[in-house]
C-alpha cells in the first residue's frame, strides 16, 4: 500500500508540474515573440527599400532621357546589366510611355524583357501619373515573384517620357525566412501569402477573397499563372491560431512600406515538449538518486556474494575438468581394452586355424571321396555332415583372416583392380542367391595407398554382408560405386535389405557382434575391416540408406604424386 501511494503521489506531482511549466513556457513565448516578429518585419522593410533610390537615380540621368527621346536605347542595355549586377537587383529595365520595354538588364537572356508591354501593371500606371510605383507581382515573362519599384523619367519641362523600373527578387527573401527555424508568413492586404519559411504555403490565402478582388488580380496579372489556394487557417484568439490542425502561438507585425502583415507562428507543442522535458528531467534525477541508493545497497550485497560465486565457479570448473578427464580416461580404457582384445583374438585365431585347418580339410576330402565312389551329387550322401563341415570351414576362414598379417609394405595401387578381384570372389555366391550386383567405377584409374590384399578383404567382407542382408528380398540388389571428392576417394556399398535399425558403425565394429543368425558369421568382419581402413588413413561409416537398406561408405585419402 505504501508503494502504491508513493507511485500515485509521484504521478500527481508530475502532472501538476507539467501543467504549470507548460503554462509558464507559453506565457514566456507569447512575451518574446512580438520583438522577433517586429524584427522580421523590419528586415523585410529593409529588403524592399534597399534599392528604392536606384530607379530615381536612373530616371534623372541624362543618358536615360536622351535614349527615350531619340529612340536609340541599345546603348542602355549593357549599362543596365552592369548596374543590376552591382546592385544585386534581379532586373533593371526602361519602359516608354506606351508601356513597352525598350531596354533591360537581361537583354542577352532568352526570356529578355525587351519588347514586352507592361501597361497593365499598377507600378507603370503610378509612375506614368508622376508618382513612385511600388508593386508585388509574379513575372509574366520569367514566372518568378518580385517587388517592383518604378520612377518616371521627366525632361526639364516636367514632361514624362518613360519609366525606369527595378525588380527585387523574392526567392532570396523566402530562403532567408526559412533559415530562422520558425514558421513565418508574409501576407498582402488580401491575405495572400507572398513569402514564407515554408515554401508550400506561398500563394495560399488566409481569408476568403471576394469575386471583385479575384477579377482585379486577374486583370493586373499579379500572380501570373500561379494558382491561389485556401489555407487551413483558423484564428482562435488574439494570440492563438491553428494552421493545418496544428496549434500555434500567433504574433502579428505590420510592414511600414506596404500594407502587408507578418505572422510569426510558434508551435504550442514546443512549449509543452519543453515542459515535458523538464518534468522528465526531474523524474530522471529522482530515479537516478533512487538507483544510486539501490546500487549502493546492491554493491554491498554483491561484495558479500562475490566470494561465494568465485568459490562456486572454481568448484564448477574443477568438476567439469574432472568429468572431462574421467571421460577421456574411460575412452582410453575402452580403446586399450579393445586393442588388447583384438590382439588376443589374433593370437587365439592363429592357434585355432592352425590346429583345426588340417582335420577339417581331411574330413572334407573324405566326404568328397565317398561321394565320388558312390557316384553321388555333392553333399548328397551326408548333407547334415557336409553342412557342419562347411560351417566349421567358414569359421576357420574368418579366424584366419583376422589373425593373418601381411608381409607386404604399403604401396600405391589402383582401386579398380582390387574391386574387380573382390567381385570375382563373391560373384558366384551372389548368383546362387539371386542377388544383382551393380558396379559404377570411374574410367580413369584411381589409386590409393595401402596393402591391396587387405583392402580386398574389406571389399569382400562388405559385399558378402550386403548379399547376406538381401537374400530374403525378392529382388535383392547390391550397388557398389566409387567417386573422387576433394582429395579423397569415396567408395560406397549399398543394399536394399533390412537396414541397420538403430545400430551405428561403433556397434557393428565390436568384435563378435553380429546381426546374422547363429552359424552365419562370428561378428569379426567389420572389426577387421575398420582396422584395415584405419591403417590406410581412412574412415568407415555406416548408415541406413535413403531408400531403405544399409549404406557403408569408405573414405580414403588420395596419395601424393610422389607415391603414385
Amino acid at each position: 500500500m505504501f508503494l502504491v501511494a508513493a507511485v500515485v503521489g509521484l504521478c500527481v506531482i508530475a502532472v501538476g508540474s507539467y501543467l504549470a511549466l507548460a503554462a509558464y513556457f507559453l506565457r514566456s513565448e507569447a512575451a518574446t515573440t512580438p520583438e522577433r516578429a517586429q524584427f522580421f518585419a523590419s528586415s523585410i522593410d529593409d529588403a524592399l527599400t534597399r534599392l528604392e533610390h536606384l530607379p530615381y537615380v536612373l530616371s534623372i540621368d541624362e543618358s536615360t532621357l536622351d535614349a527615350l527621346i531619340t529612340g536609340d536605347t541599345a546603348e542602355l542595355d549593357p549599362i543596365l546589366a552592369d548596374i543590376a549586377a552591382r546592385a544585386g537587383a534581379e532586373f533593371v529595365f526602361v519602359l516608354d510611355v506606351n508601356g513597352k520595354t525598350v531596354a533591360s538588364s537581361n537583354y542577352r537572356d532568352r526570356d529578355s524583357l525587351v519588347g514586352n508591354f507592361y501597361t497593365f501593371r499598377p507600378y507603370f500606371r503610378d509612375a506614368l501619373a508622376g508618382e513612385s510605383g511600388r508593386y508585388y507581382a509574379v513575372g509574366v515573362t520569367t514566372g518568378r515573384p518580385g517587388y517592383f519599384i518604378a520612377e518616371p523619367v521627366r525632361d526639364s519641362a516636367g514632361t514624362i517620357h518613360g519609366v525606369v523600373t527595378v525588380k527585387i527578387g523574392f526567392d532570396d527573401l523566402s530562403r532567408a525566412l526559412s533559415g530562422n527555424g520558425e514558421l513565418v508568413l508574409v501576407a498582402d492586404e488580401q491575405g495572400v501569402v507572398l513569402a514564407s519559411s515554408d515554401p508550400e504555403l506561398i500563394y495560399g490565402y488566409m481569408s476568403p477573397i471576394s469575386d471583385f478582388e479575384r477579377q482585379t488580380l486577374e486583370e493586373q496579372q499579379q500572380f501570373g499563372d500561379k494558382t491561389l489556394f485556401p489555407l487551413d487557417w483558423t484564428p482562435e484568439s488574439e494570440r492563438r491560431a491553428r494552421l493545418d490542425g496544428t496549434a500555434y502561438v500567433w504574433t502579428r507585425a505590420y510592414l511600414e512600406e506596404e500594407d502587408w502583415s507578418l505572422h510569426l507562428l510558434s508551435e504550442v507543442r514546443n512549449s509543452r515538449r519543453q515542459a515535458l522535458l523538464y518534468v522528465a528531467g526531474g523524474l530522471m534525477t529522482l530515479l537516478l538518486l533512487t538507483v544510486a541508493a539501490s546500487v549502493y545497497r546492491a554493491t554491498q550485497l554483491r561484495n558479500a556474494l562475490a566470494i561465494s560465486n568465485a568459490d562456486r565457479q572454481r568448484l564448477t570448473r574443477e568438476i567439469e575438468e574432472r568429468r572431462i578427464a574421467e571421460k577421456k580416461l574411460e575412452t582410453a580404457r575402452t580403446e586399450l581394452a579393445q586393442k588388447e582384445q583384438l590382439a588376443a583374438l589374433g593370437q587365439l585365431s592363429a592357434s585355432i586355424t592352425h590346429e583345426l585347418g588340417q582335420p577339417i580339410s581331411a574330413m572334407r576330402n573324405y566326404l568328397v571321396a565317398e561321394e565320388i565312389a558312390a557316384n553321388a551329387e555333392p553333399n548328397a550322401l551326408w548333407p547334415q555332415l557336409s553342412g557342419l563341415v562347411d560351417r566349421m570351414q567358414r569359421i576357420v576362414d574368418q579366424l584366419r583372416l583376422f589373425g593373418r598379417t601381411s608381409a607386404s609394405s604399403p604401396t600405391s595401387f589402383p582401386v579398380q583392380d582390387t574391386v574387380h578381384a573382390a567381385l570375382q570372389l563373391v560373384q558366384h555366391t551372389a548368383r546362387e542367391a539371386g542377388i544383382r550386383i551393380e558396379v559404377s567405377l570411374p574410367e580413369a584409374q584411381v589409386r590409393v595407398r595401402g596393402r591391396p590384399e587387405r583392402f580386398e578383404q574389406v571389399i569382400v567382407n562388405l559385399l558378402r554382408n550386403a548379399i547376406d542382408a538381401t537374400q530374403d528380398h525378392d529382388e535383392g540388389a547390391v550397388k557398389l560405386t566409387m567417386r573422387e571428392e576433394r582429395g579423397s576417394v569415396i567408395l560406397s556399398v549399398a543394399d536394399n535389405g533390412h537396414g541397420l535399425g538403430d545400430l551405428d558403425i561403433a556397434d557393428l565394429s565390436k568384435p563378435f557382434f553380429s546381426t546374422k543368425p547363429s552359424g552365419k558369421g562370428m561378428g569379426l568382419g567389420l572389426a577387421i575391416s575398420g582396422q584395415i581402413i584405419n591403417e590406410m588413413g581412412g574412415t568407415l561409416h555406416a548408415e541406413n540408406g535413403p531408400d531403405g537398406g544399409a549404406l557403408f561408405v569408405i573414405a580414403l585419402p588420395k596419395p601424393d604424386d610422389s607415391d603414385a
